[in-house]
């Protein structure tokens, strides 16, 4: 089309602003979350006891020496009725070496547990043979809980929704105690816990990560045309079809490295895990945990939602390792 003087005018039409804006704060999300995965923004909480992230002590309640340091009371040795060898330590454990062809039902029964008891007291998925050798650990007052490194009494207190007075109590714990990762803390009155959700989401294989949420995945990882923006990207994650509302639950035990609004993403959270790897959570509705907070796979962490670019209620769920996006599918068993 051309003016009286021959000007011709443009054909194209011009970029609507409201895309412009949206494919910027897209943009804006791909730079701001590999920076604050370097940027390292967590904080930690005092705590009533500290615990030492060193894991090569012998466990003090295992050879006999209370967690205060003073002698505790002695091992005491029994056999079962079909002559399984069981042993008290301390008075609060039950153990049992697992005989050839013992599987973790027989293992439950012959010291009195339940099978879901046995499974959470030594993080056992369900499907993985028991070896003979393995020593198994239970409780009739509760769980046995396996400290972690970078976890807190606190923060077990949190996933168990036990006071830390009463963890204490039932441990023996004062303030002069010294306890270290991988010690065990009796969980009591406590009968089922989040180990239950990790031997559903892992589909019972062991595996370092599991599924977050139960779903349908609706959009894979790799290059994709976005459902909003109808631009090529990259998928840096897989979307996870569910309804707002839906627990979602940690991927993997670690740290709480960040909760709050990024761009594209609406509400995320991203947990900090062993070996440099990041667990993020988007779109979310609300989240449950505080930064800092060192929380265990499998543990309800938030709740998912509509929040962000988004094209409906859907987790969109990424792994990364470091701050490189990898396919979450190829770790999800």
């Amino acid at each position: 089309m051309t003016n009286s003087s021959g000007y011709r005018y443009p054909t194209k039409k011009p970029l609507r602003k409201d895309r412009v804006t949206i494919a910027v704060l897209v943009v804006l999300a791909i730079i701001l979350v590999p920076m604050l995965l370097r940027s390292g923004c967590t904080q930690r909480t005092t705590d009533p006891l500290a615990i030492v992230d060193d894991n090569t002590i012998t466990n003090p309640i295992d050879d006999g020496t209370a967690l205060d340091g003073s002698a505790d009371d002695a091992t005491t040795d029994a056999t079962s009725d079909d002559g399984a060898s069981i042993t008290a330590a301390t008075g609060r454990f039950l153990t049992h070496t697992v005989e050839d062809g013992e599987s973790i039902a027989d293992v439950a029964t012959i010291l009195g547990v339940t099978v879901s008891n046995l499974r959470a007291s030594n993080r056992l998925f369900g499907g993985e043979q028991l070896q003979p050798g393995q020593v198994l650990y239970a409780s009739t007052e509760g769980i046995v809980h396996i400290i972690q490194q970078g976890q807190t009494l606190t923060d077990i207190s949190r996933t168990y929704a036990v006071p830390v007075d009463t963890l204490s109590e039932a441990n023996d714990l004062t303030d002069r105690s010294t306890i270290f990762a991988g010690d065990r803390l009796l969980i009591p009155g406590v009968t089922t816990s989040f180990w239950n959700n990790v031997v559903v989401l892992s589909k019972g294989i062991p595996s370092k990560f599991i599924w977050p949420v139960e779903g349908e995945v609706v959009s894979e990882y790799g290059p994709r045309i976005h459902p909003v923006l109808g631009m090529a990207e990259n998928h840096d994650g897989i979307d996870i079809d569910v309804p707002e509302g839906t627990t979602v639950r940690a991927a993997a035990g670690g740290e709480v490295f960040f909760y709050g609004e990024q761009e594209g993403y609406g509400n995320l959270l991203i947990i900090q895990h062993a070996d440099g790897f990041y667990s993020l959570y988007g779109h979310l509705s609300d989240s449950f945990v505080f930064v800092g907070q060192y929380v265990e796979m499998g543990q309800a962490v938030a709740q998912s939602g509509n929040t962000g670019i988004s094209s409906g209620p859907h987790l969109h769920f990424e792994l990364r390792n470091r701050e490189y996006p990898v396919d979450p599918e190829r770790y999800l068993p």
